[in-house]
């Protein structure tokens, strides 16, 4: 009797939604009108053609990128280049591969920096409306006029007091945003030497 070895589970596809946001794809199917759907993790569904696949095949190379940055960082100095470098890597990982961002930046020491706003990035916190905001997430949605907006909470019950006790969502326009600096506290991956 032959034993037959099952396929391989298929590695997940991430996609950039119309708004910007990336999400993973957990089932595909087509709709009454032909449409290809992508059913995506937290149960909604959008048409493929309105979706952009994300390019995974750099994750170990954003890895090193971010390894070499944090280290930079670390040494100290004039650390604006490569805060800018770290905050790159660390977001194509939190598109690309969101468990190796989460295994980089949880419990990871924090340097403030300035940074525009373009450039926040999840996991920051950032300084707004005169309370500290976790960023869950960020992007730049390119439905009608192209808008950055990141979705927030207040890091301790004092900065949801202040602002909302629920995630929420803070956005302008990319114009603006490309030069309005803000503050922020990023997390500075510790990697083993």
């Amino acid at each position: 009797m032959r034993t037959l070895t099952p396929p391989a589970a298929p590695a997940p596809v991430r996609v950039l939604l119309p708004d910007g946001s990336a999400k993973t794809v957990v089932d595909i199917a087509r709709n009454d009108d032909g449409k290809i759907v992508f059913r995506v993790e937290g149960g909604s569904a959008y048409r493929a053609d309105r979706c952009e696949r994300v390019d995974t095949s750099r994750i170990a190379d954003a890895r090193q990128a971010a390894r070499r940055a944090a280290h930079a960082v670390q040494a100290g100095g004039d650390i604006s280049q490569a805060a800018d470098e770290l905050g790159d890597a660390l977001r194509y990982l939190a598109q690309a591969d969101p468990d190796t961002f989460e295994e980089l930046t949880a419990g990871a020491p924090r340097v403030t920096i300035e940074v525009p706003r373009l450039g926040v990035i999840p996991g920051d916190i950032l300084h707004h409306h005169g309370a500290r905001l976790t960023v869950l997430d960020t992007a730049v949605s390119a439905i009608d006029t192209p808008q950055w907006w990141a979705d927030v909470l207040g890091v301790t019950a004092e900065d949801r007091q202040a602002t909302y006790r629920a995630p929420w969502r803070t956005g302008i326009s990319v114009d603006y945003a490309a030069w309005d600096m803000v503050t922020v506290e990023r997390a500075v991956p510790a990697f083993p030497v």
